[in-house]
């Protein structure tokens, strides 16, 4: 009888030990710095404990440049020491531009405050967008035209008047640089820069209507600004001025809508016109 032969199954191949990761990493690939890609952007800086400190320092000043645009603090002394509150400093666009941008800085630190403390560390403004957008606009008109046609940088007075600093300088180069770097870009819509000719038009109508009562009373009053004078250059001449300072206000509205479109892709800066809207729903 023949002997049986057996048959054994082979033994199955041992799997090869896995690579470590850092081991595939380095296959193939010659040594050095690994690149590190860091995540696009849409403002310069996103980091909520800058902005906090920032804006605190805004609310600061702003406040200090309101309270002294009412004047409590001039002295009258005639006859007797006292302190006086100005009867028209609501008259002033100055003024009330200032009182503007106070608000809409005190409501969008207190938001960025409490994000702070609410352990955040990265995001943009994400308050009032379109009304900080317009304040923007109204100080930095503001801001050019008394710097250039109003005042005298050149004089020891514009420099020793700390009212003047606050709301002619301080306050509004805070707001505009607050907008320009910590506010998340691709926000504007087309329609907003038109937007912010509305509340300076409100501002015209009500001197206009304001001077047409005191002439007709025989009240004093001074028109605040020479382009807004009457008296001196006919409704006219003031519709002039007028006309002027809306294309500047649009012009201005319109450059900034431009540079709301720049967002950085890829690590780069680049100007981003789709999926432009009309307006915010």
């Amino acid at each position: 009888m023949e002997d049986e032969k057996t048959e054994t199954a082979p033994l199955p191949e041992e799997a090869p030990a896995p690579v470590p990761v850092e081991e595939q990493a380095g296959q193939g690939k010659p040594e050095g710095k690994v690149k590190t890609v860091r995540p696009d952007k849409d403002s310069i800086c996103d980091d909520l404990r800058i902005q906090m400190v920032y804006r605190i320092v805004f609310c600061c000043i702003s406040a200090l440049g309101v309270i002294l645009s009412i004047h409590f603090f001039t002295l009258d002394t005639d006859l007797v020491t006292e302190y006086r509150i100005s009867n028209d400093f609501w008259q002033m666009y100055t003024h009330l531009s200032n009182y503007y941008i106070f608000i809409i800085g005190v409501i969008v630190c207190a938001a960025t405050v409490k994000r702070v403390f609410k352990g955040e560390t990265r995001g943009n403004n994400e308050i009032v967008p379109t009304l900080k957008f317009c304040g923007v606009v109204m100080i930095l008109v503001t801001f050019l035209v008394y710097n250039i046609l109003l005042g005298d940088l050149t004089s020891p007075a514009y420099w020793m008047n700390l009212g003047n600093l606050c709301y002619h300088l301080a306050a509004p180069v805070l707001f505009i640089v607050d907008w320009f770097i910590f506010d998340r870009h691709k926000t504007i819509k087309i329609l907003d820069p038109i937007k912010t000719i509305f509340m300076p038009l409100v501002y015209v109508v009500y001197i206009l209507i304001y001077g047409a009562v005191c002439r007709a009373h025989d009240w004093a009053f001074d028109y605040p600004y020479f382009f807004l004078n009457v008296d001196n250059l006919g409704y006219g001449g003031v519709m002039l001025w007028v006309l002027i300072l809306v294309v500047v206000f649009a012009a201005i509205g319109y450059i900034l809508f431009v540079w709301d479109k720049l967002i950085k892709r890829d690590g780069r800066w680049k100007l981003d016109f789709h999926n432009l809207k009309l307006w915010h729903k």
